[in-house]
């Protein structure tokens, strides 16, 4: 896209509303599914008495990704050696060390299962303070020019992120972007007249609310209940963020637009707060790459944003950008059990306190039934052919057998069957019985799985990417020294090896190859792949094809570095007792 040189504030204002032209739509999609998920019921006033959605989709989200054991494996196809190798391992327990500080590993949780009600979920990743700088961000914040087109890639053109930020915020942005103070001024005189005249449309500032505030944007009840009364809880829905009003009046939109620049083949980011443009102004920078202190862009940020996409519901024929929520064959069936225990509840009731009819009498007032009703109750009419019977209700056997088929059907949607969830199949009677029918369930719940898996793996290559062009911190590698060669560094007394025989290498994360690849190590994003790729690890060290510290790579195992030393250790202290043992047998010949 060729991006003007002059009215460059209008053109970017035109191309955010292209963005956005459905994001009301989204916006009321999102809260009903947001609604059934958290509530089973269109409204979320009056809940499911059984929420099977929730608990099925948690089972779901925990299955297709798990941060408990999440690995990242760094490799160099090109050069295969033992010093790559090493220098892959330092850097990946880096990687994961820094995903885990600022609980990336657990963010990526939140996205799923946004990705599951809504259809598609983002991550927004940012290196700020000498650390990663994730941000969770909803469907409804985004807006994208082609919704034809299946991923924010060149292709797409443009893009925007909508988000709300205060007015002291706003003047640290504007602060630094390095204007000269008579621009500063003049921008933050321009913010405050828009400030005033977005107060004074209601509608508008609504609607921002209702999407930007508290980050997981709280559906709202369908009706006033009693517990917008003072001094009530209001513990039936979803808790909601709760601003003081000088704060409100605070909370401005900030629309961050990137365009695809034909001219500079890189992304050109633009910030603008109403009608003001900020970031962008003057100069077109791609907000990832550039560097503020040097100001100059990063080499190895180039041609990349900072969003990464979840999506494990796409929609290709025809191709949907924002994907399908994994509660769209859920909401019938999930209404059809509310119906079913609701008539359930009411028979149950009905026989334990049965309805009476009263034959023959003057009149029943409600203080004598109430009398009637209590244990040793009387009941005394004076005609002698008054009588009362109790209209008994016949329960049938198979009440619940209907619900159970319902539930069968929505696990049946979203493909995990019971044995998948830990609970035991009806004429299941051995263990290679069970296996059996998780390897026929899982192909096709590994499809979701995968896709996660290779999300994951882009949010990694971008940390990657990120640590290349920010941080200078040092890491050691260890090797021996045949392999080291020229890398290798003088012996230091204060860092002694971990093993007799090798020695350390530093190096960072720029002076990693640029063709090297970021792939979770042995599927372990996922608990569907995780046991099956341990299994194949172990299976693989029984043939000889993987030693123990291979195995200790590829599996969940505590400190594994220190582990594999103590394997290196171990497996020198043999090499030089078998040398002993063969120098002590030629000795004995000799003689």
């Amino acid at each position: 896209m060729l991006i003007p040189s002059k009215k460059t504030a209008e053109f970017v204002r035109e191309i955010t509303s292209q963005c956005f032209s459905s994001r009301k739509d989204r916006i009321n999609r999102g809260n009903f599914f947001q609604g059934f998920y958290e509530s089973g019921a269109n409204d979320p006033t009056n809940p499911a008495f059984y929420n099977k959605i929730f608990a099925l989709l948690d089972d779901e989200q925990s299955l297709l990704y798990s941060p408990v054991s999440l690995r990242f494996k760094i490799t160099d196809p090109d050069l295969p050696g033992v010093l790559s190798r090493q220098k892959g391992r330092a850097a990946s327990t880096r990687l994961r060390n820094d995903f885990r500080k600022v609980d990336l590993d657990t963010m990526v949780s939140g996205v799923v299962e946004m990705a599951q009600v809504k259809g598609k979920g983002f991550i927004r990743l940012m290196y700020a303070a000498e650390k990663f700088n994730p941000t969770l961000v909803a469907p409804e914040s985004m807006g994208v020019l082609r919704e034809d087109h299946p991923t924010l890639d060149r292709d797409m053109e443009a893009f925007s992120f909508k988000t709300t930020i205060t007015m002291w915020q706003v003047r640290r942005l504007i602060r630094a972007l390095g204007w000269s103070e008579e621009e500063q001024n003049r921008a933050i005189d321009k913010v405050k007249v828009y400030l005033k005249l977005e107060k004074s449309d209601e509608e508008r500032r609504g609607s921002a609310m209702q999407v930007t505030v508290g980050g997981m944007y709280p559906f709202q009840p369908n009706s006033a209940g009693p517990s917008s009364a003072r001094g009530m809880a209001d513990w039936l829905t979803q808790p909601k963020p709760s601003l003081s009003p000088d704060v409100e009046q605070q909370l401005l939109e900030l629309d961050e637009t990137w365009i695809w620049d034909d001219e500079a083949e890189d992304w050109a980011t633009f910030q603008m707060v109403g009608e003001v443009l900020l970031l962008g102004r003057f100069q077109k920078i791609n907000l990832l790459a550039y560097d503020t202190l040097t100001k100059q862009s990063s080499p190895y940020l180039k041609a990349e944003h900072p969003f990464r996409e979840f999506c494990i519901n796409p929609v290709n024929d025809p191709v949907y950008f924002w994907g399908r929520s994994s509660l769209t064959n859920l909401v019938m069936i999930q209404e059809a059990i509310n119906s079913r225990i609701v008539g359930t509840n009411k028979m149950l009731r009905l026989q334990e306190q049965p309805s009476r009819k009263f034959t023959g009498t003057n009149g029943v007032n409600q203080q004598a039934l109430s009398r009637y009703s209590k244990p040793n109750g009387y009941f005394v009419d004076s005609n002698p052919n008054a009588k009362a019977e109790i209209d008994r209700i016949e329960i049938p056997q198979d009440l619940w057998a209907s619900l159970h088929e319902y539930e069968r059907m929505m696990d049946d949607s979203v493909g995990v069957p019971p044995v998948a969830r830990g609970k035991n199949e009806q004429g299941v009677r051995s263990r290679a019985h069970a296996e059996t029918l998780v390897r026929q369930f899982s192909p096709r719940f590994k499809d979701k799985a995968l896709l996660v898996e290779r999300s994951v793996e882009g949010l990694g290559g971008l940390a990657l990417d990120l640590k290349r062009a920010h941080d200078a911190k040092k890491i050691i590698a260890w090797a021996p020294l045949a392999d080291a060669g020229v890398e290798a560094e003088e012996p230091n007394l204060l860092l002694p090896p971990p093993v007799k025989g090798l020695v350390s290498v530093s190096f960072t994360f720029a002076d990693l190859p640029e063709d090297v690849s970021v792939t979770v190590d042995s599927h372990s994003s996922s608990p569907a792949f995780s046991e099956e790729a341990k299994q194949l690890t172990f299976d693989l060290f029984k043939i000889g094809a993987e030693d123990a510290g291979d195995v200790l790579e590829h599996v969940d195992a505590p400190d594994p570095d220190d582990l594999q030393m103590g394997v290196m250790r171990r497996q020198q202290a043999q090499a030089e007792a078998q040398k002993q043992q063969e120098a002590m047998k030629l000795l004995g010949k000799k003689h």
